[in-house]
């Protein structure tokens, strides 16, 4: 969930095979902090997000190189 003044965003996180947690929630707040700044919208930025921490759970590190699909999405 996120929570802002107008608005109660939910996204269900994706079922994934998990080989490392380190970054997840620091690649959640980057991702999220990053999508709001573009002016995504939060549901968006929320659901994008997401996509982005669940991908870093199946890399090894906190670091992983992003799919280009993700990468394009912040830039």
């Amino acid at each position: 969930y996120v929570f802002t003044p107008g608005e109660i965003s939910f996204v269900e996180t994706p079922k994934v095979e998990v080989a490392d947690t380190v970054g997840a929630g620091d690649s959640f707040t980057a991702t999220f902090v990053a999508a709001i700044l573009k002016g995504k919208p939060v549901a968006e930025a929320h659901k994008l997000a997401v996509e982005v921490s669940a991908y870093v759970c199946t890399q090894n590190g906190a670091m992983p190189e992003l799919p280009a699909r993700l990468k394009n999405e912040l830039i």
